[in-house]
């Protein structure tokens, strides 16, 4: 199964931390993570709509390809600056659990991910593929 998901693909991993009434709460650091998420769940939860899969049970191959947005004054060939590919990774691996696409995104074994930048024609994004093993 390949979903394409069109947005601009946002990080997680790094947390930030409260202290109330002397106990600690995490939250995230990305306050755009959460729109990013959930542009994910959707996608992915309309592509079962589509396909005899409605969740995959075991072991999966995942392949990930982001398409960053290129700065105006890039001269770079690979977007090798923020955000990280794996914290990437991260956020959209959840997304697939939070979707229900996976029951846990533990059923991950393989996974291979690209992080490239969009061309004019190209909007920024991902591109998922997963495949039963």
């Amino acid at each position: 199964m390949i979903i394409r998901v069109y947005g601009d693909p946002k990080p997680q991993g790094s947390k930030n931390a409260n202290v109330i009434n002397g106990r600690a709460y995490l939250y995230e650091s990305s306050k755009y993570l959460p729109a990013w998420r959930e542009t994910c769940i959707m996608a992915f939860r309309a592509a079962t709509l589509h396909s005899d899969v409605k969740q995959f049970l075991g072991p999966v191959a995942v392949t990930m390809t982001f398409f960053m947005k290129p700065a105006k004054s890039n001269k770079r060939v690979y977007p090798n600056m923020a955000p990280d590919v794996d914290k990437l990774c991260r956020s959209v691996n959840d997304s697939l659990e939070l979707s229900g696409l996976l029951s846990n995104d533990a059923q991950v074994v393989t996974l291979i991910a690209y992080k490239i930048f969009a061309t004019e024609e190209e909007q920024p994004g991902v591109e998922v593929e997963i495949v039963s093993l």
